[in-house]
C-alpha cells in the first residue's frame, strides 16, 4: 500500500519534504527541450534527495515535453535515491477517461497521483488506483485564494465543500488530501480535516516558499502524516542543496 510506502520512506529519509518539480525552461529552443528539462530535473533531484522524502512533479510543467521514457527515467533516478513520487495531475474526469490515465500514471513508475474530486467519483478513481498500487491524494482545501468560493464558501447542507469532499475520501480510503498550507486553510479548518479523514491519511500541503504558507501552522496542527510542498523557492535557488537541507532542518524542528 502507499501509505506503507510513505511511512517506510518518511523514517528513512527522517524528512517530511516533498520537493515540488515545477521547472521552466527559458531560451531554450524546441528542439532541445525535452533533453534539457529532464536533465534538469534529475538535476536537482541529484542534489536535494539527502533531504527530501517525495518529488511531486507538476503535470502542467513536464508533460508538453517530457514523453514516458522521460518520465520512467525520472521515476527510477528518484527511487534510486530512496523517495517517493507524486504526479500532480489533479485528475478528475469519467471512469474511462480515468482509468485510461491511471494506466499511464502507472507505466511511467508513479507512486500516487493528485486527484481532483469534483466529478465525483473519489470512491471509483480510489479502487481502480489501488488495484495499480497507486496512492490517490484529493484536492480538498487548495492554497490559491481563488479556491474559496469553490472549496469553503459552497456549503451543502450547511456544511463547507471541503469538509464534504473530506467525508469521501475517509469512504473511499483514498490516501491522503490536498492542503495548501497559506491563510486559505486556517488552523480551525485543518483541524476539521484532520478529524474528518483520520489519522492515518496523508496531509500534502503546498504553498510553503513562493506562496508564503506557513509551514509551522500545518505541522503542529494536522498531526504526524504530512508531506511539506516546497518548489519553485529550491529549484529556483543557487544552491538546491543548502535550500533543501534548510527546509528539511525547519521542518524537522517543528516536529
Amino acid at each position: 500500500m502507499f501509505i506503507d510506502l510513505y511511512q517506510k520512506t518518511k523514517k528513512e529519509k527522517n524528512s517530511i519534504l516533498c520537493v515540488g518539480l515545477d521547472v521552466i525552461l527559458q531560451n531554450v529552443m524546441a528542439e532541445g527541450r525535452e533533453e534539457a528539462l529532464i536533465e534538469s530535473c534529475l538535476d536537482l533531484v541529484e542534489k536535494t534527495s539527502d533531504y527530501a522524502c517525495a518529488y511531486k512533479p507538476n503535470s502542467q510543467f513536464i508533460l508538453f515535453d517530457l514523453n514516458i521514457k522521460h518520465l520512467q527515467k525520472l521515476n527510477k533516478k528518484i527511487h534510486k535515491e530512496g523517495c517517493i513520487t507524486i504526479l500532480d495531475h489533479k485528475l478528475g474526469d469519467i471512469g474511462a477517461s480515468n482509468h485510461s490515465a491511471l494506466y499511464w500514471i502507472k507505466e511511467a513508475g508513479f507512486d500516487s497521483f493528485t486527484f481532483s474530486p469534483f466529478a465525483g467519483n473519489i470512491l471509483e478513481t480510489t479502487t481502480e488506483a489501488h488495484r495499480k498500487d497507486l496512492g490517490v491524494f484529493v484536492l480538498t482545501l487548495m492554497s490559491n485564494p481563488e479556491s474559496a468560493w469553490v472549496q469553503k464558501d459552497s456549503l451543502r447542507n450547511g456544511v463547507p465543500l471541503y469538509l464534504e469532499i473530506a467525508e469521501k475520501v475517509k469512504e473511499s480510503r483514498s490516501d491522503g488530501v490536498v492542503v495548501g498550507a497559506t491563510d486559505n486553510a486556517s488552523i480551525e479548518d485543518i483541524k476539521k480535516i484532520r478529524e474528518k479523514i483520520g489519522e492515518d491519511k496523508i496531509f500534502l500541503c503546498p504553498g510553503v516558499g513562493a506562496q508564503g504558507g506557513d509551514a509551522e501552522k500545518i505541522i503542529k496542527t494536522a498531526g504526524e502524516n504530512l508531506l511539506i510542498n516546497v518548489g519553485r523557492t529550491i529549484i529556483n535557488d543557487a544552491h538546491p542543496t543548502d535550500a533543501a537541507k534548510e527546509y528539511s532542518k525547519l521542518f524537522n524542528r517543528y516536529r
